[in-house]
This record gives structure tokens, sequence and C-alpha cells, in this order.
């Protein structure tokens, strides 16, 4: 850093005494601080001098330990034709920038002996020796190999980081636009089975039928069923990837108003009641009232994630808890289980999209899952200016909460 400064004041300095000064073309020129200039500079960090035709008059040791050449070698050499020089600019415009304003500072490619490139900040300044002296360019250069290929490397993973994105959002766009089409059939589908269970059970009730037919068409009843919880299955995963394509390209809508949270969790527990007739699921709360500030069709949405999968992932003969409870300035509901748990290394993994806990058993063996569920909630929740989370070990089950601003009655 210090010889660098001695060439910045050898190049710069502009002092004139009475020691042999003479005028020529209306310039002054003291040939004893011309030399002693000179001289600096030949001593200072990585300095070459070389005449107005390429030809190198003066290699100090820092330019040797830059270029590999030694300062006999490249005496008398033109520095282009020695070292390869690439411009990143016209030559002429680095000339013209060196004639009019004395100097050019930019960027070039140099090659270093062993072949290896080089990417270079150069400055060059024209140095006037005096009358009937050619004048010099004094050239100091600084290796900044290194630095280039971090920001090429920084520039091409902002380039990769925006085609991700772009991606990403072609992506989301073309997940939305299958779930709509997919949405249409399943909705035909799921019409047409209920509307054939009815003509069953009219049939069933209207006509008098041996124990043959009745059994048959109990058969058929049997298998509509099925066929109508399979579309439910189906509805279920295409609404996640819908949900997840809005979310994504943040157009998921809330219709936030204010809401009682007790008979939104008591009616989710009601369904999954009926769903699952085999299963205790426990319904504790103090609390007859539990206002906040939300939609409730999302909250009932969370409620049901977190119950499902409580149901799927723990045996079938221990019951699964849910708690309603005020936390400070929070309304506070868990689901808990009796399942295998979760490790710790997993539980930050298990909000994320597509992901699904390793080793965790299906109890149940039903449910098609794409793990979306919990991703979805954590944004529904997040929405809403709440939280999510887990409390969870291996093998001492898990409880999954989230947490809703409480509002007081009077708002309501």
């Amino acid at each position: 850093m210090e010889e660098n400064v001695q060439i910045e004041a050898a190049v710069n300095s502009n002092y004139v005494d009475d020691y042999h000064t003479v005028e020529h073309d209306g310039q002054f020129f003291n040939s004893h601080h011309i030399q002693e200039q000179i001289d600096r500079i030949a001593q200072a960090h990585n300095a070459i001098i070389i005449r107005l035709d390429d030809r190198i008059v003066a290699w100090n040791q820092g330019a040797a330990t830059l270029y590999g050449w030694s300062e006999e070698e490249a005496r008398g050499k033109k520095i282009h034709m020695l070292l390869q020089t690439q411009f990143q600019e016209a030559r002429e415009t680095i000339e013209h920038s060196l004639h009019q304003e004395g100097q050019w500072e930019g960027q070039i490619t140099h090659i270093h002996r062993t072949g290896t490139s080089m990417t270079i900040a150069s400055r060059q300044v024209l140095v006037h020796m005096g009358p009937r002296q050619p004048a010099v360019i004094v050239e100091m250069n600084r290796d900044e190999t290194e630095r280039a290929l971090l920001v090429q490397e920084h520039i091409e993973a902002i380039v990769r980081e925006l085609a991700l994105q772009k991606t990403a959002q072609q992506m989301n766009a073309f997940v939305g636009m299958i779930s709509h089409e997919l949405k249409t059939p399943l909705t035909s589908i799921k019409g047409n089975l209920q509307l054939s269970q009815l003509h069953l059970t009219r049939l069933q009730e209207q006509i008098a039928i041996d124990e043959v037919t009745r059994y048959e068409l109990t058969t058929i009843q049997h298998s509509l069923a099925r066929a109508d919880r399979q579309v439910n299955m189906q509805n279920r995963l295409v609404n996640d990837l819908i949900d997840v394509s809005r979310i994504q390209t943040q157009q998921l809508n809330m219709r936030r108003k204010p809401c009682n949270l007790v008979p939104i969790v008591n009616e989710v527990l009601e369904d999954q009641r009926i769903l699952t007739p085999t299963r205790l699921i426990q319904w504790e709360t103090a609390l007859l009232q539990a206002f906040v500030l939300a939609d409730a069709d999302r909250v009932g949405q969370v409620v049901n994630n977190y119950l499902s999968n409580a149901l799927k992932y723990s045996p079938e003969d221990t019951p699964v808890k849910v708690h309603l409870e005020p936390e400070e300035t929070m309304i506070r509901v868990s689901v808990s289980d009796q399942g295998s748990g979760i490790s710790k290394s997993q539980q930050q993994l298990i909000w994320k999209q597509f992901h699904r806990v390793e080793d965790s058993k299906n109890h149940n063996g039903t449910g098609v899952s794409l793990g979306l569920g919990l991703y979805i909630s954590q944004a529904l929740i997040e929405q809403q200016g709440g939280q999510v989370g887990v409390e969870s070990a291996p093998d001492s089950g898990s409880t999954f909460w989230f947490t809703l601003p409480a509002i007081s009655s009077e708002k309501v």
C-alpha cells in the first residue's frame, strides 16, 4: 500500500523549482525532478514504464513477481505481446484518454508466464519527460483475478436464483391451472355418485326384494360409498395444490372477521368423530368464547389438518386430545397424540412443501399425502397474525399447536 502511494505521489506531483527548469511548447519541465520521479516509480510495487511504441523500459521486482518474467527478460519487449493483453474497450479509446486526459483506468486481461489468465486492474499515466524527450506511460497493475471470479460467481448465482424463481412461478401457475382443471371432473364424479346412492336407497325402500338382491344392492351401496370417500380424498389433494399455488403467487385471500374459535374447533371435532367412529377424540377447554379476528373456514382447515395427522399417525387404541386455552394476548389451540413422535432435526423440516416425516407409520392406512398440509397450515395462520409450532420427541407423541391474536368480545 505504501509503495502504491509513492507511485501516486510521483505521477501526480506537479511541482517545479528553479533547478534545471526549461520551457517547451508552453509546458515547464524540470529534468532533475522528472528523473527523480521516474526512479521512484521504478522502485514502487508492480510498476512498469513503457514507451509509446509499447516497449518496456522499466520493470521492477513487483512486476516480476506479478507476471513471472524477470526484468532482464521483460526489458525491451513489447508489453502487449509479452503479456498477450486483451482490452475490455477499444485500444483507440485508451490512447485517446492518455493523450487528452493524461491517464486511463480500467480492466484488462494479461497472461502469466505459466499461461494462466489474469484479470488486471490497470492505471496508466502519460508522463512527459521534457523537451526533445519521448513521453512514457507509467502502468500500475493489480491482480484482481480472484475478486473478478467472486464477482462472476455472485452474478451467476443471482442469474440462477432468478431463473429458479421464474421456473417456480411458471410451475405454480401450471399447478394452479391443472388443479382447477381436475376440480371440474371431480365435482361431476361426486355429484353422480351421490345421485346414484340416492336412487339406490329409494329403490331399496320402494321395491320388495329378496335377500340375495338386497345383499347385492348393499354391496353396490358400499362400493359407491368407498368411491365417494376416494373422491373426497382426491378433492382434498387438489385443494391443497390450489392453496399452494395461491400462497406462492400471493393470491391467497382471507375473509377475516370476528369469530368464536370454540364452535369452529368443536365442529371440526364432530366431523372427525363421524368419519372415525372408532377413535377417541377428547375435547378440553374451559372457555365458552374465544374471539379472534380470522377467516373461520381457514382456521377450521388448519384444525382439520392437525387432527387428521394425529389420527393417522397414532395407534387406534390411543386417544387424541384437542385443547383450547388463552395464552397472554393470544388464543392457543393444540392437538396431541401418542404416536411415534418427531425428532428435533425433523421438526424444522415438517413445515416445508412436500416434506413427510421419515419412518412415520400410518396407523389407519388411509389418506395419500403430498406433504402439504403443515406447509399450508403455517401459511394460513401466519397470514392471520398467528404462529405455529410442534412439541415432540421420539416415542413420546406430538403436540401441534397454533395461536391467533385474541380480541375483546366488545369488538364483536
